[in-house]
């Protein structure tokens, strides 16, 4: 017989919450009314990437480097390329409820798109998209960054983190690059 103390109730990890944000994702580009004939013929949804809150002024260290691994992670940046491009992104909004009465040993996460945002000028146009590596390719954006501030071959670099500018609608990647933040938005980069 299972007892109280013997169910688990754990919050999902980063993993779960991911998915729910993939699966979403997925529903909105089902949707050709949602996401136009493009999109819903031709996207393809990417892998999500949690979009950590800035790291406050007085910390050190990048942003989204306290806490363990789905600390301060509710929205899911999903990307939605066509071929090489780009062609726009799902902000999904994934949180934790808790269990219906009948499911003490669980806690559901609810997910929900907050914003579908095209890079397309008119529907069909992917010239306007970005090269999806531009927004998807760690190694991408940590070269965008190396190259913004000038640093040598062979700067420290750290991991980049999805996160925002003075508001969570203005979404960059903070790299670290021989000591110092780096924002990075597709091809422009300055310092955070």
């Amino acid at each position: 017989m299972e007892r109280d103390a013997d169910r688990t109730s754990e919050l999902p990890d980063e993993g779960s919450l991911a998915a729910q944000a993939r699966t979403a994702t997925l529903r909105l580009v089902a949707d050709v009314g949602r996401v136009g004939p493009l999109v819903h013929g031709r996207g393809v949804v990417g892998r999500p990437v949690p979009v950590r809150a800035p790291a406050p002024p007085t910390s050190s260290g990048p942003s989204g480097s306290s806490g363990g691994p789905a600390a301060g992670v509710s929205t899911w940046f999903v990307p939605v390329t066509t071929g090489d491009r780009l062609a726009g992104f799902a902000l999904v909004d994934v949180e934790t409820s808790p269990p219906p009465a009948d499911r003490a040993d669980a806690r559901e996460p609810a997910a929900r798109i907050r914003r579908w945002s095209t890079f397309q000028r008119h529907e069909g146009d992917l010239e306007s998209c970005p090269p999806a590596l531009l927004w998807t390719d760690p190694p991408t954006i940590t070269a965008t960054a190396v190259a913004a501030v000038g640093a040598p071959d062979g700067v420290v670099t750290g991991e980049p983190t999805l996160t925002w500018e003075r508001t969570p609608e203005h979404l960059v990647w903070e790299v670290t690059v021989g000591g110092r933040s780096v924002h990075v938005a597709g091809s422009s980069a300055w310092p955070a």
